[in-house]
């Protein structure tokens, strides 16, 4: 399971190509140091590179990333066991459907299928104020009942809610963002980077830090 801990120096510049606003204040019940559960992290433990991104799933760059991007980051990277890939949520205030959009895919991880999931919801993504939550689950085989359920009784929405206090330790306010880095001698370490960059920006990050690797 890929608990890294992010860098305390670390700060992000201005967005380009994504969603910003100061994020939601965490609920005081919520952890200040939550780790992404096993359905939220792709790809190999000991891979070379590491991802950690901070989505919000109303969010329109967000759903650009992660129906042209991420595929091919998958399939080159993280299939090949290159690259450890981290999701966490960030429902910024000005998508009033992100958390619960959040709380929905989680859910689904908790059957298994947090991936395919989550990528349904961006593909629906202007049908969030429907609540689609159901017929998504219902869709992908899922158990609905089990699904609604765990919407409901407020576990996941606790950890969504502790990695938007993760994210505003760390300074970051606007989706998505991604810290791409490497485990050195033990320690994480990585670079902030805002909006939603193209493949090619990527690859020749992760290569470069392959690259270093070696």
């Amino acid at each position: 399971m890929l608990r890294p801990a992010l860098p305390a120096f670390l700060v992000t510049t201005a967005l380009l190509g994504g969603c910003a606003t100061p994020p939601v204040e965490p609920a005081a019940e919520a952890s200040s140091s939550p780790a992404a559960t096993a359905f939220n992290v792709a790809g190999r433990e000991d891979a070379p590179v590491t991802i950690i991104e901070f989505t919000d799933l109303q969010c329109p760059y967000c759903a650009r990333y992660a129906m042209e991007t991420f595929p091919r980051l998958k399939r080159d990277y993280i299939d090949t066991g290159l690259l450890r890939y981290s999701s966490r949520d960030l429902p910024l205030p000005i998508h009033p459907f992100a958390l619960p959009a959040a709380v929905a895919a989680r859910c689904a991880g908790e059957q298994g299928r947090f991936w395919e999931y989550r990528e349904a919801l961006f593909a629906s993504q202007a049908q969030l104020g429907t609540a689609p939550y159901s017929r998504i689950a219902r869709d992908l085989g899922l158990d609905v009942e089990r699904l609604e359920a765990c919407r409901r009784d407020g576990r996941q929405e606790a950890e969504v809610r502790a990695e938007l206090a993760l994210a505003g330790q760390q300074g970051i306010v606007g989706t998505p963002t991604f810290v791409i880095g490497r485990v050195v001698d033990g320690e994480f370490q990585g670079e902030v980077v805002s909006g939603a960059k193209p493949y090619g920006f990527f690859k020749a990050k992760l290569d470069a830090l392959i690259d270093a690797g070696r």
